[in-house]
């Protein structure tokens, strides 16, 4: 009987330790998505500055990018140069908190979101992952 308590309880002991694995792993996967998704927006970012810049000039450019007040807004200013799932992913309203957070369904299982801060006259425009 009690090699069979020891034998349970040893089994109960390596099957948390495997729970805990792959949750850890979960987390980590969102992680990794929630860094792919900010380097997706920044590349639509300096792609839209690169288009915009060479036809209006580069004040136009921060201009126009600055004219659009929120994170969002910006977002929707440099879309054309994100694929239609990433965008619609960042534009689902159940992922809305307020204008100022870009988030996805990744984002916010980790609590996460994307910032189109100003873009200001001494340096480029960021996306930070807060």
């Amino acid at each position: 009987m009690i090699e069979m308590l020891i034998v349970i309880s040893v089994i109960g002991i390596m099957s948390a330790l495997v729970i805990s694995a792959f949750s850890n792993a979960a987390q980590d996967t969102r992680r990794v998505v929630a860094r792919q998704q900010q380097a997706a927006v920044q590349n639509a970012v300096n792609a839209w500055v690169s288009g915009y810049s060479q036809q209006n000039g580069l004040a136009a450019a921060r201009t126009a990018y600055n004219a659009a007040s929120s994170s969002k807004g910006r977002l929707q200013l440099v879309g054309s140069y994100l694929d239609d799932t990433t965008l619609s992913h960042f534009l689902n309203p159940s992922n809305t908190v307020n204008n100022s957070q870009v988030r996805s369904s990744a984002l916010k299982k980790t609590g996460q979101y994307l910032d189109l801060s100003t873009w200001s006259s001494s340096s480029y425009p960021k996306v930070e992952l807060k």
